[in-house]
């Protein structure tokens, strides 16, 4: 098992992420993520539990792509996830808010190819399948994530 990560391939390890209101109870959008209907993607994915739960999959996933995994070999696990759950938090419309470098500061050098992001577009895919996401609300979840690629892979 990687002890740490190296760079997190589509999202942004090494900003400054702030205010993450809402860490379960009231505001968080509820338990479970196979809801689907009205709301946002957040609350939807089942608020901070149902995001938090998306991360720890797909870390999981992440440590063992072979594919990718050595772009997560010198990062702190801890801090990585963590700041995973603010920036999908805050991706899916929830209370979490980003401030910090752009996608393309972060990720500029790190030589991350499309292959590269379509791996770790299909390990997102299967936790967002693993956590019971509708169909309808994993589409729109990886098109927010999509529309990061031209400033992740170069």
């Amino acid at each position: 098992m990687l002890r740490s990560f190296r760079a997190l391939a589509p999202l942004a390890i090494g900003a400054i992420l702030v205010g993450c209101p809402g860490r379960g109870g009231e505001g968080d959008g509820g338990a479970g993520g196979s809801q689907s209907g009205g709301g946002t993607l957040f609350a939807r994915l089942g608020g901070m539990d149902g995001v938090r739960a998306l991360v720890d999959d797909l870390a999981s996933r992440l440590a063992a792509d072979e594919q990718i995994q050595h772009f997560f070999v010198r990062t702190d696990f801890r801090r990585f996830k963590a700041r995973l759950v603010v920036q999908l938090c805050a991706l899916s419309g929830g209370p979490c808010r980003y401030s910090g470098r752009t996608m393309d500061e972060v990720h500029r050098g790190r030589m991350i190819r499309s292959a590269d992001f379509e791996a770790f577009m299909e390990d997102v895919a299967a936790s967002l399948t693993a956590i019971r996401l509708s169909a309808r609300d994993r589409v729109e979840f990886l098109k927010r994530l999509r529309a990061m690629k031209p400033e992740i892979a170069h």
